[in-house]
């Protein structure tokens, strides 16, 4: 009987496989909500879009005039990089200028 106490009991393989696909999930979990999309960013994609595809409805029309249709598209350039920024360029818990992504 002494022998017997004297061994370790030996853990189930099906814990240590729980255990394992347990932690591949929570990584899987972690990995998803860090490449989700910046709801700021999608917003002013999606306005950018809607107010670009607007303006060329209106220039194809010939209701606008050449250099208000230009005045429209740098307008949609520009929040085309301040959405991209929104995206890429600030991340959380960096503050300042130069904390962005690096190439």
């Amino acid at each position: 009987m002494s022998a017997r106490r004297g061994k370790k009991r030996q853990r189930s393989r099906t814990v240590e496989i729980k255990r394992q696909l347990e932690q591949e999930k929570l990584a899987d979990e972690k990995a998803r909500t860090g490449k989700r999309f910046d709801p700021t960013a999608r917003a002013l994609l999606l306005g950018d879009l809607v107010f670009l595809a607007v303006i060329s409805l209106l220039d194809r029309g010939e209701v606008l005039s050449p250099t208000v249709s230009g005045v429209c598209t740098v307008i949609g350039a520009v929040l085309l990089i301040i959405a991209l920024w929104f995206q890429f360029g600030k991340k959380k818990g960096q503050n300042g200028i130069g904390n962005g992504p690096r190439l």
